[in-house]
């Protein structure tokens, strides 16, 4: 495998020292939309590939030894915004990529699932903001993630055929059929570089049956590990169609077991596959993971990092690849990396246009929150003091919410997580907002009773003082604030009034942010449901049993 060459610094120097090129937006009634945007170069005779597929030419030159660059993300989660939960921001990734652009053609940006879904500028337009986005900075592909599906498969399909309208990037997914057997989304994409082709597949993970709703993926079927006899076949089809197989799967690793099978297991299982560019477990790997003669790259997640693989091309063939992490911290302060200042680089500059488009959507959002969407009869207490030491009328409902979201026997959830009240009267979104403003998702979990008990004793363990940690739920809580720590529960009765069972196993519904252990809860058991946010479901709930006047 080649060192990283001096080709690829001086591809990371002259990313900044090129002016940007001007990327127009318009504005319509629903969503600002790019008229200029990087997009696929059309081949001047398409190539056909079987399931209708057609070749995509990105570089047409003779020279059949050079460097070819995958620039890749995942695990997203429509951290848009530079500095949101540590994001680089798209608008100074896209100047990354512009200027990346200006100097060689041999660019192919993948993005491994788990991008449409997780903040207000994303959810609000049920992913078509970000859609445009990948699209404006010029993404070759996408794959579906679990959390792509929040808005439903139907919503997920419709975006899939706008991206294609107009000219963003194709959503691949080469196991999931739907009822009839058939491809939901386009299984693979074929792109050419110099008359060297590389074949990208998509994969999703079966995992989102459960880790999104159920409901969001009803009639489809996801191919999981019980088919991993057929898919050497696949491989095997995509060397024959080309010279260099990439797989963009949101899969994920991990030695637990919680994620069903992983990027580790089918390059193990599989021959052929030349790069694995995975997401879903939010691992960071700097260098890459080599596996069975496959080479693995994840980023971590919220766009802390963006990937760079170098492929070396050289006399029509791979050579081999070199993979490294560009850190948000490198680009948001390019002081804080020794190779931006080895380079000369001291700033690196945010798109206009995509600031621009930003700003847009903010002042849409802005419009939407004051939308009434519930009016209740009384006040609902989430005074700080209140929720982190007792049970209040609003944490009972937001937990509530979440028991009927999902199905589950009853919820738990933090105190410190509910950080406003609600006044009597006309509710609007910025409201519920204001109520749950992280942005934890639904996470359903298996626990014992004995383990129930163990987390609300835990929850109850600091009062009479406050603890964001204090345990809310829909369950009927008897405690004692005199007895020792530990021993302070005294009954628990499910919210049908029947006694908990410590020796039963129960459905319960928290966030992920518990359910992954904070605030100190490790009594949680495996997650096999995941969900939307905390504040949609609430505002659903909320406006279905108050609704507006």
């Amino acid at each position: 495998m080649f060192l990283l060459s001096a080709d690829l610094a001086s591809f990371v120097a002259a990313y900044l020292d090129v002016e940007e090129e001007e990327v127009v937006v318009t504005v319509d009634e629903q969503i600002v939309a790019p008229v200029e945007v990087a997009v696929q170069k059309p081949a001047a005779e398409a190539q056909e590939y079987p399931f209708g597929v057609t070749g995509i030419v990105k570089a047409d030159g003779d020279d059949d030894t050079f460097n070819l660059y995958v620039v890749h993300t995942n695990d997203v989660h429509a951290r848009i915004v530079e500095g949101e939960d540590g994001s680089m921001g798209y608008a100074k990734l896209s100047t990354l990529l512009k200027m990346a652009r200006s100097v060689t053609d041999n660019i192919l940006v993948l993005d491994a699932g788990d991008v449409l879904h997780g903040t207000n500028l994303a959810n609000v337009f049920e992913g078509e903001s970000v859609g445009v986005l990948l699209t404006m900075l010029g993404y070759d592909a996408v794959s579906p993630g679990n959390h792509d599906f929040n808005y439903g498969a139907a919503q997920l399909e419709d975006l899939a055929a706008l991206s294609e309208a107009i000219g963003g990037p194709k959503v691949l997914a080469a196991n999931i059929v739907d009822g009839n057997g058939n491809f939901v989304f386009q299984p693979y994409q074929v792109y050419e570089f110099n008359g060297f082709d590389v074949v990208v597949i998509g994969l999703s993970t079966p995992d989102t049956k459960t880790k999104s709703h159920p409901k969001n993926t009803e009639g489809l079927t996801f191919w999981d590990d019980s088919y991993i006899q057929y898919a050497q076949s696949a491989i095997d089809l995509a060397h024959e169609i080309g010279d260099y197989v990439i797989v963009l799967g949101h899969m994920g690793l991990g030695e637990d077991g919680t994620l069903g099978m992983t990027s580790e297991d089918i390059c193990t299982y599989l021959d052929g596959i030349d790069l694995f560019v995975d997401g879903h477990s939010h691992t960071v790997l700097e260098n890459g993971l080599e596996v069975n003669g496959s080479l693995i790259v994840s980023t971590g997640q919220y766009l802390n990092n963006v990937g760079v693989v170098e492929i070396q091309v050289v006399d029509g063939k791979a050579a081999g690849e070199t993979a490294l992490l560009v850190p948000a911290s490198a680009v948001s302060d390019p002081s804080t990396s020794q190779l931006a200042k080895n380079l000369g680089i001291t700033e690196v500059a945010a798109d206009p246009a995509v600031t621009a488009y930003v700003d847009e959507l903010n002042a849409e959002l802005d419009e939407r929150f004051s939308e009434v969407v519930a009016s209740v009869p009384v006040f609902l207490d989430g005074e700080r003091e209140n929720v982190r030491t007792k049970q209040t009328n609003l944490s009972r409902l937001i937990c509530e919410a979440l028991t009927a979201e999902t199905g589950s026997d009853f919820t738990i959830i933090n105190g410190g997580g509910i950080r406003a009240s609600i006044e009597a009267g006309d509710v609007t979104l910025g409201d519920i907002n204001n109520v749950l403003p992280f942005t934890n998702t639904v996470a359903v979990c298996e626990m014992t009773g004995a383990q129930v008990l163990e987390a609300l004793e835990f929850g109850y363990s600091l009062i009479p003082e406050q603890n964001g940690g204090f345990a809310q739920s829909d369950l009927k809580v008897v405690y004692s604030r005199f007895a020792d720590p530990g021993s302070r529960i005294r009954r628990v009765l499910l919210p049908d009034g029947t006694p908990l069972d410590v020796n039963a196993t129960y459905l319960v519904t928290t966030n992920d942010f518990m359910a992954a252990g904070g605030d100190g809860f490790t009594m949680f058991g495996a997650v096999v449901q995941e969900g939307g946010l905390l504040n949609e479901v609430f505002a659903d709930y909320l406006s279905e049993i108050y609704p507006a006047n």
